[in-house]
C-alpha cells in the first residue's frame, strides 16, 4: 500500500528535473487543482454563510413565506417511517 512518504518522494523526484519556470507553472497548477477540485471544509462553511447572509435581505413577507415553507418541510422529517 502506497504511503504518504512514498508519494512525497515520487513528487520530489519529478520536480527535481524541472527548470525554475516549469516549477512555477507546476506550483500554479497544483494550487488550481487544490482550489477547484478539492474544496476544503471552509468552502462548505462559506457556502452556508453566503446562504444565511441572503436571508437577512428578505422582506418581512418573503421571510414569512420562507418560515412557512421550512415549517412544512420539518413536518415530514418528524414523521415515523412506515413499517
Amino acid at each position: 500500500m502506497p504511503s504518504r512518504i512514498m508519494y512525497e518522494q515520487q513528487l520530489i523526484d519529478e520536480v527535481r528535473g524541472l527548470s525554475i519556470q516549469e516549477m512555477g507553472r507546476l506550483l500554479k497548477l497544483v494550487h488550481l487543482v487544490r482550489e477547484e477540485f478539492m474544496p476544503s471544509k471552509s468552502a462548505a462553511v462559506q457556502s452556508v454563510a453566503d446562504f444565511a447572509g441572503c436571508l437577512k435581505d428578505l422582506s418581512d413577507a418573503d421571510l414569512s413565506l420562507f418560515d412557512d415553507a421550512t415549517r412544512r418541510c420539518n413536518l415530514f422529517t418528524e414523521r415515523e417511517p412506515l413499517a
